[in-house]
């Protein structure tokens, strides 16, 4: 039988704060890294408002594929999760994009978010070979798994559109 000391219990939860910190940072590199090897002309992003304006394509790019590989896939919690935490935020130069530009990107930019994805989920995989978690990376299943988590990112979003379009019915009626 161990005994557990006061200080044990903060200092584990500091250590595994300071893992998962580190495992965002290097994913965020990751997801950058690819971003920076897309070709701009491939990229498109029209109609943003005045607060984004300053907002690159580039970044966007890479602030959605490192949501989409974190599993953080509906628009509007894309921008709770920029809103209040610091590290996207500054990825972001400290603008917010909105929930229908962040629609709008990614149908515009599918191939290069797929591309970009996959990098953040190789890495991913590549963590869980050297941590003994898996065999191998295989390249199929990865496009695979970028495609279906787009995929649910758009599904996602299009009930959440849904959603507010019948609220917006009700309240037409309410008066």
């Amino acid at each position: 039988m161990t005994l557990k000391t006061r200080t044990e219990g903060p200092r584990v939860a500091r250590t595994l704060q300071s893992v998962d910190a580190f495992e965002n940072w290097a994913l965020a590199h990751t997801v950058a890294a690819a971003a920076r090897k897309v070709d701009e002309k491939l990229l498109t992003l029209e109609r943003q408002n005045k607060a984004t304006s300053g907002l690159g394509a580039r970044t966007l790019l890479a602030l959605l594929a490192f949501c989409y590989a974190r599993q953080i896939y509906a628009s509007t919690e894309v921008v709770a999760r920029v809103r209040y935490d610091e590290s996207l935020r500054g990825l972001c130069d400290q603008l917010i994009p909105d929930a229908e530009t962040i629609r709008r990107f990614r149908s515009q930019n599918r191939q290069a978010l797929d591309f970009c994805l996959q990098a953040a989920l190789r890495f991913q995989a590549q963590q869980k070979v050297a941590q003994g978690l898996l065999a191998k990376v295989c390249e199929e299943r990865l496009a695979e798994e970028a495609r279906r988590r787009i995929t649910i990112a758009m599904f996602t979003d299009s009930m959440d559109v849904d959603k507010d379009a019948e609220r917006l019915h009700h309240l037409s009626f309410a008066c």
